[in-house]
C-alpha cells in the first residue's frame, strides 16, 4: 500500500485508489475500492462515435408508368454518416433496370441499364459487400429505375449499412 492509500483509508475508510482502463475515456483513470464492498460498476455501456453500428436506409415505394421506358427517382437523405454496404430492391415483377446509383454527385454504377435482378433477394447469398462510397452526413442517396416492359411496375428498395453514432 502507498502513501496515497493509506491517507485515503485513513480519512474516507477507501481501503486503495487502483487504477483500470476505462474504454469510454480512452486512458487509465483511478478506481477506489472500500473494504468488503462491490466491484466498482463498469462504465455505461457507450460506443464512441466511430464505432459503426448496423442501421438500414429506407426509400418511398417507386412507381414505374406503364411505358417502355419510364423512369422513376426516389431519393433518401443520412442524418449521420453511413457507409452502405448492401442495396436490395424488390420488384413486383420482370422488366426493372438500374440507371443510376447516387451518393451526392457521385455515380456508383459503371454504366446505366444494370439489371434489377443484381441487387434482389438472391443476390443476398452473394458474401461480398456491393462496396459503395461512404456517405457524409446530410448527403441524397439516390436510385433511377427504368422500365423496359409496357406493364406498370412497382419497387421496394433499401440499403444496409453502418453509422457512426
Amino acid at each position: 500500500m502507498d502513501f496515497v492509500d493509506e491517507t485515503l483509508g485513513q480519512v474516507s475508510g477507501i481501503e486503495s485508489v487502483g487504477y483500470e482502463y476505462d474504454p469510454s475515456v480512452g486512458a487509465v483513470v483511478p478506481v477506489r475500492r472500500i473494504p468488503g464492498g462491490a466491484p466498482p460498476s463498469p462504465p455505461f455501456g457507450m460506443t464512441t462515435r466511430s464505432v459503426l453500428r448496423r442501421a438500414p436506409l429506407g426509400f418511398p415505394s417507386f412507381t414505374l408508368a406503364a411505358a417502355i421506358g419510364a423512369t422513376n427517382t426516389q431519393s433518401s437523405k443520412v442524418s449521420r454518416k453511413y457507409h452502405p454496404d448492401r442495396l436490395l430492391i424488390v420488384p413486383s415483377a420482370a422488366g426493372i433496370v438500374i440507371d443510376s446509383i447516387k451518393i451526392g454527385d457521385e455515380e456508383q454504377l459503371m454504366a446505366p441499364g444494370v439489371p434489377v435482378e443484381l441487387y434482389g433477394t438472391l443476390a443476398l447469398t452473394d458474401s461480398k459487400p456491393d462496396n459503395f462510397s461512404p456517405v457524409p452526413s446530410g448527403i441524397d442517396v439516390t436510385i433511377t429505375l427504368r422500365n423496359t416492359t409496357a406493364g406498370a411496375l412497382t419497387a421496394l428498395a433499401g440499403m444496409k449499412g453502418g453509422c457512426e453514432r
